[in-house]
């Protein structure tokens, strides 16, 4: 072989070794992290007394998404992740949820303020004002029954909305009633501790607003 031909073989060679590197990097990542969220999912599960189904991860290392579940103040909660779009654009999400007794058809969502709702009022989304200046600057608020919101988000409940907030850490959090379940929201996974407090402490804020939702629901009755 001559050396132009040696060459370019010991190039293709450590292009090639270059890529198996990589690429063995890239899923070492994918299964630590996989590994990390199902055992913060896992942990979550236990503090809140649900349970999540034992895993056995595939090729040994990589751990599917996984659900907690149980009951908390008599109502159905599960625990999961979730993601939106893909490729570049693909968001990860950790959730919390709850399912209340009956809905009476109440929906409502709250984001909070940022560039992505400013689009959607752009767009012709609107907003409620609960009559809480600071509240009300926190959050964008849709509901398909804005009398009977204002009315339910006293204080106290407010408060606790707001808290979730609070922390630097908490990224895209969102509250929303929709298709008859209540859920809490937030982007990262669970492989985040101080992700696994906010949820921790998110159950207790949609078990209240299912609690909201049947109150609403025995009105119409």
């Amino acid at each position: 072989m001559d050396t132009a031909a040696m060459q370019i073989a010991t190039t293709a060679l450590f292009m090639l070794v270059m890529f198996a590197g990589v690429l063995g990097l890239v899923l070492w990542a994918v299964a630590a992290e996989s590994k990390r969220s199902y055992l913060g999912l896992q942990r979550l599960a236990d503090t809140l007394a649900l349970a999540v189904p034992a895993q056995v991860p595939s090729l040994g290392i990589f751990y599917r998404e996984a659900r907690a579940s149980g009951r908390i103040r008599e109502k159905f909660v599960e625990v999961y992740p979730f993601s939106t779009g893909s490729g570049k654009s693909r968001v990860q999400w950790s959730a919390i949820a709850a399912t209340p007794k009956s809905t009476g058809g109440l929906t409502f969502h709250l984001r909070l303020q940022g560039f992505g709702t400013k689009v959607m009022e752009v767009f012709g989304s609107r907003e409620i004002e609960i009559g809480d200046a600071e509240f009300d600057r926190r959050w964008f608020i849709q509901t398909n029954q804005p009398d009977f919101l204002r009315a339910a988000l006293v204080p106290e409940l407010r408060d606790k909305v707001t808290a979730l907030a609070r922390d630097a850490g908490a990224r895209g959090l969102e509250l929303q009633l929709d298709s008859g379940v209540v859920r809490y929201a937030e982007h990262g996974s669970f492989s985040d501790p101080r992700r696994a407090v906010r949820i921790e402490r998110a159950a207790d804020v949609v078990c209240d607003l299912a609690d909201l939702a049947e109150v609403f629901a025995s009105q119409k009755t």
